[in-house]
């Protein structure tokens, strides 16, 4: 480096809080969010039947809570590529945690736009960490959700083999950037105030603290991971290439952690009712989940219901997951207000 180059901290930190939209819109589908709440394995009625959706005060079927890893995503990725040097997807990154604020449901026939912007960046031991922040907001109703995504990178010395970007090409999805919009540069948006809509749930009097929730076993095969590549849209070849997979230091094939934590999120509403009722969600990840290519990975999610306020009838729940005896998640907590 010459005097006077940029290093690439100094061009990272150069991007952090710079906000940047979408150029169009993203229109939620009725079809899609059922697509979608398929690949996680979510039955909730809201999803699915028009009709009961509308019974519960709804214009439209509900999307599943995680639905921005959808078109948040694709944002996302366009960000870290104007932002950080280098190509971040071609590093063998992970998702390490995900933090998500509701302020209104997301139905069918939303059309919305995603602001996205580089929150933080520091390098521990020789790592890169990041934190980027999405913001959804729908072309007439506002702002919808906020969300804190946070990635690991093997950073600037990684160590990689030589020919590590080579052998991802060699299994990307092909035509990834055809039709892609740049981003445009914009400004904070307004965050609204809280709704206070009490939606139907289950009833506020027969829940304890200490309670636990039913636990629930899920199957994720390599065909659960396949399928959610396609419906989100997640191009990262450590879910589907167990090649790249042990090239960038894992065992095997990797599920996502949004399918994981999207998985979990649809167990919480089940319980729950409606999934508009949740004020946040939070999911640290501690563990992959690895899937073998020819048996199924179980993971165990398990919740309880931490603390009540009988003041404003909202609950923390603290949940969890763990596959083989082995904890998946550090602390993880929705709250909720209840009916």
């Amino acid at each position: 480096m010459t005097s006077g180059e940029m290093t690439r901290t100094d061009a990272i930190n150069q991007s952090i809080g710079k906000v940047y939209s979408t150029a169009d819109y993203y229109e939620v589908g009725r079809e899609k969010i059922r697509e979608f709440a398929r690949a996680l394995h979510d039955d909730n009625p809201l999803h699915w039947d028009d009709e009961k959706a509308r019974d519960h005060g709804h214009g439209a079927l509900v999307a599943p809570l995680t639905i921005v890893a959808i078109m948040g995503a694709k944002a996302q990725t366009q960000l870290l590529d104007k932002a950080i040097p280098g190509d971040l997807l071609r590093s063998g990154v992970l998702q390490v945690d995900q933090r998500f604020a509701y302020h209104r449901p997301i139905e069918a026939g939303d059309k919305l736009y995603c602001d996205v912007s580089l929150e933080s960046y520091r390098s521990v031991a020789g790592a890169d960490l990041f934190t980027v922040k999405t913001l959804v907001r729908d072309v007439n109703k506002g702002v919808l959700h906020e969300s804190w995504t946070s990635l690991a990178g093997p950073g600037e010395k990684g160590e990689l083999p030589e020919n590590f970007e080579d052998i991802v090409d060699g299994v990307m999805f092909s035509g990834g950037d055809s039709h892609v919009d740049p981003l445009i540069p914009s400004e904070p948006a307004e965050i609204p105030e809280p709704a206070n809509v009490r939606w139907s749930t289950i009833p506020f009097e027969s829940l304890t603290e200490g309670m636990d929730l039913p636990p629930r076993a899920q199957r994720f095969t390599r065909g659960d991971v396949i399928n959610y590549i396609g419906v989100s849209g997640d191009p990262n070849p450590i879910h589907h290439s167990a090649s790249v997979a042990r090239k960038a230091g894992l065992e095997t094939v990797v599920a996502q952690a949004m399918l994981t934590l999207g998985t979990a999120a649809g167990y919480l509403t089940s319980f729950v009712g409606d999934p508009a009722a949740f004020i946040d969600l939070s999911g640290r990840f501690t563990s992959p989940v690895y899937v073998p290519a020819d048996e199924p990975a179980v993971v165990e999610y398990t919740a309880k219901i931490k603390s009540l306020d009988p003041e404003t009838r909202r609950g923390l729940i603290v949940f969890g997951a763990s596959l083989n005896g082995k904890r998946v998640y550090g602390r993880c907590t929705a709250n909720v207000q209840f009916s």
